[in-house]
């Protein structure tokens, strides 16, 4: 799996290159580390942009896991080559999990550090693992998502497209789908769900819901070890 890490950043450092990375550094440095934070009043509610970050980071780089192989004419060899099933997508999902993890506590630091200076009020340090937790699982997810768009998908662009449909779908299913729902819920099971958030960041219901997160993503990553497999035309022992 080390070989297939090495070979995931070096190719993407190649695929960046230079104009690629200022951009990188704008918008993730600057738009979503300093500017969309600070737009939010509560310190505490800002942090939580820095656990959707991986979602913007990791997927796009998982997606190009096997569609980019397909378009560079590499794919064959690749699955011809001595390295596993289970140890290729296995190097591609850490890969695209540990950047989106790696950008997003970099620009947590960064929009720590403005603040400090600014001298503007501080969250609480206890949001601090909760965010790292919660950015850590959707970051595998993500990553899991991007390589399951991308194990069919015949160009990145194509790949990119279905990928970013599934995000939408998300982004904008599960408030719309909560706006619908919970008005029309009974004031006793709106009150017991209230319940179980009362205690702030390490509540039961914040715990229920990083479990129920982390569940959905062992699923995919194992479903994709299984898809993954049937990509094999020479190795085909498991």
């Amino acid at each position: 799996m080390r070989a297939v890490l090495r070979r995931e950043w070096l190719r993407y450092r190649s695929a960046m290159g230079r104009t690629g990375l200022l951009r990188f550094i704008l918008i993730y440095g600057v738009v979503f580390g300093l500017f969309v934070p600070a737009q939010i009043d509560n310190p505490s509610a800002a942090f939580l942009v820095f656990a959707l970050i991986p979602l913007y980071v990791s997927g796009p780089a998982a997606v190009d896991g096997f569609a980019g192989e397909r378009e560079r004419n590499t794919f064959e060899t690749l699955v011809s080559s001595p390295v596993r099933p289970g140890q290729l997508v296995a190097g591609k999902l850490v890969f695209a999990s540990i950047l989106g993890t790696s950008v997003s506590l970099a620009v947590m630091i960064l929009f720590s550090a403005w603040r400090l200076l600014k001298g503007a009020p501080m969250p609480s340090p206890a949001i601090v693992p909760v965010v790292v937790v919660i950015g850590a699982i959707l970051s595998i997810l993500g990553s899991s998502v991007g390589l399951h768009v991308s194990v069919r998908a015949k160009s990145v662009r194509s790949a990119m497209q279905w990928f970013s449909v599934v995000l939408l779908v998300v982004a904008l299913g599960i408030p719309v789908s909560l706006s619908y729902l919970v008005p029309r819920l009974p004031t006793g099971i709106l009150d017991s769900l209230g319940s179980l958030f009362r205690e702030g960041w390490y509540s039961a219901g914040t715990l229920m819901l990083i479990a129920f997160t982390a569940l959905v993503t062992a699923a995919l990553c194992l479903l994709l070890r299984r898809r993954a497999a049937n990509l094999w035309f020479v190795n085909l022992q498991p």
